[in-house]
């Protein structure tokens, strides 16, 4: 199957567009969740933002449908926390949650790897499993055990179950990732393209992307199983 539809994400103006919306939107978003929507997770506060970003108007629309109840800015006290409970807890939020958590501190882990391995001008599959590796640590060490910790686990639950849920997360999207790299960064820049470049940007997009989607059933399972827990 041809992949030309995509060489839309080389282009400089809908990169700049997308970036610039979703860098806007990141900031309101960090800003709601202390102000407004207050009861959100620390663990959230911190992965929304970054997901917007990437993600724009599709990640806008995400924080807006699953962890925003509407008029939540009006309530206080307990009424906002019970309002807010209540609004994440159907089961798609929860592991919408878990998905966005862990495609936060994975991705932020894996861009920053891949400027770098993309700068040294390495061959797919180094880059590959250098970027797996800073994802993975990225995600375990920052999101999942910090995460565990500031909900009341003791240093060493913290680690082995945030290791335990980033393990099988991190399979996953890592998957939609490479799978992006390997198949559409040829059709769309010929060869990897570097930082300094709209093709870079608008494919790591995608990928990050990609990556999310492929790690929802593996988060759903998760947050079922107990290993995980969710938005709420």
């Amino acid at each position: 199957m041809s992949l030309d539809f995509l060489h839309f994400l080389a282009s400089p103006s809908l990169v700049l567009s997308w970036y610039g919306f979703g860098a806007a939107a990141a900031v309101w978003v960090l800003y709601d969740t202390f102000t407004a929507n207050r009861h959100v997770m620390p663990a959230l506060k911190a992965g929304w933002p970054i997901i917007v970003l990437f993600f724009s108007v599709i990640g806008l629309v995400l924080y807006l449908a699953s962890c925003r109840p509407p008029g939540i800015g009006q309530k206080r006290g307990e009424e906002a926390k019970q309002t807010h409970t209540a609004f994440v807890a159907d089961h798609w939020k929860k592991v919408l949650g878990s998905d966005i958590h862990c495609v936060a501190g994975d991705g932020l882990g894996i861009i920053s790897a891949m400027v770098v391995t993309r700068w040294l001008g390495l061959s797919f599959w180094p880059e590959f499993w250098i970027e797996y590796g800073v994802g993975f640590l990225f995600g375990w060490l920052i999101f999942q055990y910090g995460g565990l910790r500031a909900m009341g686990a003791p240093p060493k639950t913290a680690l082995w179950n945030g290791g335990r849920a980033e393990f099988f997360s991190m399979i996953t999207v890592m998957l939609g990732m490479g799978l992006v790299m390997r198949y559409v960064t040829p059709a769309v820049a010929g060869s990897p393209p570097p930082p300094n470049t709209a093709d870079f940007w608008g494919i790591a997009a995608l990928g990050l992307l990609a990556g999310a989607i492929f790690t929802y059933p593996m988060n759903w399972w998760m947050v079922a199983i107990g290993w995980k827990h969710g938005m709420g």
